[in-house]
This record gives structure tokens, sequence and C-alpha cells, in this order.
């Protein structure tokens, strides 16, 4: 079985929300000598040195610079993003409803509803306090119970197998805390935070998550069965290939991740945001560079979009272009699209197949069929703010976007040998 696999299961389960996944890399860096860059201070940077930056707890940014500094070194970049597909805990969070205690949630991104009923499900996020100092600080917590949106009885819906299960998202999904309606969400928060005598919570920002762990499935342990691949599976892959290299003579090696994607990025720390952009320029700037380094710079750079691809469904084949199939275990997937729902274009193919060719990689294509719409990623708008050569790749997987989803043990192991070949070459 495949170690990179295996630490990928160990990094899912760690990395319940985006917080927690930004979280865990922060320790992983620190215990790996890397400096953070706090966007508040003044920056000073060095060549051959590794850097990291954090966005509103939910993005990260790792950065190498190059041995040796001149005004033009160009920028090898991988971006992700670290949100999933899920169920978000409103402002008010509880409500009474026929004698029960109903967790009051709103439907986060693109969800696959159905698979979140009949689950084991936590609450998980960060939470801002007030001491009576009138100091904020931030929280990072789980909450150990363990929740659940419970399906109607066939006994009761006995037309669910042939009219299908029609979900109501206000009425339906709002999960069960417990027959106790006078429940106190705040005191149940404030359990979970270290020293909270005299503290006062006055926001969150909390998801529920599957609370059923990671494993391996198939006769040869050939699938991953987890929550939340798409899209901590290339946040993990490109952490794991940069954080292990050297840096590179002539040129920044990059990974970032993104919070928000999987609802449109537009904030102030998704990819539509001015993060990466800024981040580069200030550490740039920090080296002397002016806007004409910048620009030749980045016209010789490089972006990997890296998100999760669709495989195809056995039993719903028709879904696919029969001439574009990717298959699970088979490599990782270009996505092209004629519309630019996808940034990759014939160059950045070719580049992208010369490091699969080198690491020894199979790879496969992926375009839409003409009456199924395509979906989108980071990569066309990083590509627009930094006129730079952008690719959409990601491993094959399906059931995206339900709770718990399925790719394939092998292929992820081959991506970080691509992602290594890019940074190195």
């Amino acid at each position: 079985m495949d170690k990179s696999s295996q630490e990928l299961l160990a990094f899912i389960d760690k990395s319940s929300t985006s917080f927690h996944a930004v979280d865990v890399i922060q320790q992983e860096l620190g215990t790996l000598n890397y400096r953070q860059l706090i966007e508040s201070e003044k920056w000073t940077i060095s060549a051959n040195s590794k850097y990291y930056i954090t966005r509103a707890d939910g993005s990260l940014l790792m950065i190498h610079t190059p041995k040796n500094i001149t005004k033009s070194n160009p920028f090898k970049i991988i971006g992700a993003h670290t949100d999933s597909p899920c169920l978000k805990v409103k402002s008010n969070p509880t409500s009474v409803k026929s004698g029960y205690c109903m967790l009051n949630v709103e439907v986060y991104g693109g969800v696959l509803l159905s698979s979140w009923f009949d689950k084991d499900i936590q609450i998980g996020g960060r939470i801002f306090t007030e001491n009576k100092a009138g100091e904020l600080k931030s929280h990072l917590i789980t909450l150990p119970y363990k929740l659940r949106i419970p399906r109607l009885a066939i006994h009761l819906d006995r037309e669910v197998n042939t009219a299908g299960f029609k979900i109501n998202a206000q009425e339906h999904v709002f999960p069960i805390m417990g027959l106790d309606t006078s429940v106190s969400f705040e005191k149940l928060v404030l359990k979970e935070v270290t020293n909270s005598e005299g503290l006062t919570v006055l926001s969150t920002d909390l998801f529920l998550f599957d609370a059923q762990a990671s494993s391996f499935g198939g006769v040869d342990n050939e699938f991953i069965y987890a929550p939340r691949l798409d899209n901590l599976s290339s946040t993990h892959a490109a952490l794991e290939s940069l954080k292990v290299q050297d840096c590179h003579d002539n040129d920044f090696q990059v990974a970032v991740f993104f919070q928000h994607e999987e609802i449109g990025s537009k904030s102030q720390n998704g990819g539509d945001s001015n993060f990466l952009e800024v981040s580069l320029k200030r550490i740039t700037s920090a080296l002397d560079w002016k806007s004409e380094d910048i620009s030749q710079a980045m016209a010789k750079s490089y972006f990997i979009s890296a998100d999760m691809a669709h495989a195809v469904h056995p039993n719903y084949a028709e879904k696919h272009d029969k001439n574009h199939q990717p298959h699970i275990n088979k490599g990782p997937v270009i996505k092209a699209n004629a519309n630019i729902r996808y940034a990759t274009d014939a160059f950045s193919i070719a580049k992208f197949k010369q490091w699969c060719h080198k690491a020894g990689v199979a790879y496969q294509d992926f375009c839409s069929r003409n009456d199924v719409g395509c979906g989108s990623t980071i990569g066309p708008m990083t590509a627009a703010k930094l006129g730079v050569a952008t690719i959409d790749i990601g491993n094959p997987m399906l059931s995206m976007h339900s709770i718990r989803e399925m790719a394939g043990s092998k292929d992820h192991g081959e991506l970080i040998k691509v992602f290594d070949v890019f940074y190195k070459s």
C-alpha cells in the first residue's frame, strides 16, 4: 500500500475544516524550520530560504526562494483549495422542532445533500471570543458530540425508490442535536476552549463534517474512501512534494492553498482574492524587484491548478464523453474546456506531459460532454490575474461532493512524483 496514501488519510482525518487543514500544515512547517511571514508586518526576504504566509486562518502559501536571485527568476506554482462542500452552522444555531433540539445549518457549496442523511456527523471550525478586557481571540475547536440527520422511514414515503428522494434544504437537513430543548450552544462551544472562564462567544465559523475515519477499500485496497478528497488530496500532494524540495538554483517554488473555492472564490482569502498576487509582489519587492522585473518573471512562470477530476462511473458511463473517460489509478487527468472553464491550453498541456514523461507517470484526458455543463476551478482566475501559463489537472474520483468520496490509492503517489519533477526541473 502506497505510503503517501496512508499519510493522506491521516491528513484528511485531522483536517475536518479549512481552518484545521491550515493549522495542520502550519504545525508541520514549523517543525521543518519554515519562517512565517506576517501580513501586517514588514518582510525581510533572503535567497535560499523557506517561508509561509497565512490569511484569515483558512488559506496558506508556501514559498522557497532560489539560491541565485536575479531580477527575473520564474515562479513554479501549484494551487489547490482547503474547503469542501458541507453544511455550515447558522448565526442563531439552535431551534426547537417537535420536541427536538435542532441545529440550524445552511448549505455551503454544491453539496450532494442526500449523502448527509443517516451519517454520524460532528461540528468543528473557529470561534471568536471576547474576554472581560474586550480583547478578541480566535479558537480552533471540534465538538465531541455526534449528530445525525435521519431519513424518513420508507413506510411514510412509499414512493421514494421510484419517485426519488426529494430534499428541501430548509426543512429536511437540520441535524438533531438532542432532546434537551434548553441546551446552550455557547456553553457547548466554550467547553472546548481552554481557560474559558470570563469569555463570551461573539461569532463562529463552524461546519459539519463526517465523523467516520478515512479508510482503504476494494479487494486489493486499491481505493480510498474518505471525506473531503476534493480537494484535500491535491493540497496534500502539493504539500508533500514541496516540503522536501531543496531550494532551486534559479526558480521560486510555490504552493498556495485557498479557502472558498467551492463557493466562488470571491473572498478575502479565496482564489479570486489578491492573496497570491500580493504575496509574490511583496516578496519580490523585498528583493528590490521593480514591476518590470515581475512582468518578465511571470512571462516565464507556470501555474498548476490541482483539483480533483471526474472518473467514469460504471453505472453512469453515458455521463462522460465516450472518448474522454478517466479511470481511477490510471494517472492524473488533464482537464480542458473550449470556453476556458479550465485554464488549460496547448502549451500548458505540452509542458505537463513532459513532466509526466520524466516522472514515468501516465496521464489521462477529460473534456465534458457537449450537453453536460462544465465546472470550474481556481485555474482561470489565477491565469487572468497573473498572466501566467496555467493547466488544470487532478486525480480521478467518484462521488465528488458527497460527504464521503472515493479515489485511487495509487494515484496519489503518482501525482506527487509529477509535482516533484515540476519543482525540480
